[in-house]
This record gives structure tokens, sequence and C-alpha cells, in this order.
């Protein structure tokens, strides 16, 4: 099974997509918007990498990536940054709606290159479940 893309993410997480870009012809990023009920998931190595901003709701959240669970409550103003190519199992209880914008290794890559100043072929970014960045969390609304 290859990697997954962002408008089949819903085959593996139901929901209700609130908004997306699909169509618009953007290049390297996409953007959607869910609301989901509580779940326990099964989430496939997803081909790109992912911000997810947390709109609306507020739920205890498991997620075990790379044999590890991490544990914090999520609500408005959280965020998630979540690595590509990865399978994860996620659960939470409550109702919520979140935003998930979506960046390809290409994209970042380069991005990772012009900061870095050199050729970047691969780029692995650390898995955080939970941070709280104004400026991320603005962007996603």
């Amino acid at each position: 099974m290859g990697l997954c893309p962002p408008e089949d993410l819903p085959n593996w997480v139901p929901g209700r997509v609130l908004l997306a870009s699909d169509g618009l012809g953007w290049k390297d990023v996409a953007l959607r918007s869910y609301h989901y009920h509580g779940q326990d998931v099964i989430v496939p190595a997803m081909r790109d990498f992912m911000l997810v901003g947390y709109q609306m709701g507020e739920t205890p959240m498991r997620r075990r990536f790379e044999g590890r669970w991490s544990r914090d409550r999520l609500g408005p103003g959280a965020a998630s940054l979540l690595t590509r190519a990865q399978q994860a199992h996620w659960t939470w209880e409550e109702p919520i709606d979140v935003t998930h914008v979506y960046l390809s290794a290409a994209l970042v890559a380069d991005v990772a290159g012009e900061a870095l100043d050199c050729h970047v072929s691969d780029v692995r970014l650390a898995d955080v479940l939970r941070t709280e960045d104004p400026m991320m969390s603005q962007a996603m609304r």
C-alpha cells in the first residue's frame, strides 16, 4: 500500500469535511477541515507532513507513534506537528473540529534547503502531539 494522500484520509478517519482546498490548483500544499466525533483509529502512513490546528471542542488525546504513546488534552489554540510516512494510532473521546494543513515532502525539503543553504534530500521532523504557537494557530483559522 502506498502513502495516503489527504483526500483519502476520511476512508480511515470518518468525519464531516467542513472545508477543502481540493480543486483550487494549489501546488505542494493542501487544506482540509473536519468535524470529528470521538474515535479510536489507525491512521495509515501519510504522504504529506501535517499541521493540525484544533478549532472547536476539547478532548483528551492519545497517539501512538513509533511504538510510544503520547497523551495530552487538546482544544482551541493547540496544534500538532506530524511527520509523514509513518502509521499512527489515535484515540480521543469528545467531538472536535480541526484544520489540517498538508505540506508535500518536496516543499518541506525545498524550504529546509533554503534555510540551511544546502541540498536537502530527505527531511524527518520531530512528531509533536501538542504545541501552542499563536502564529500557527491563527494561520489555520
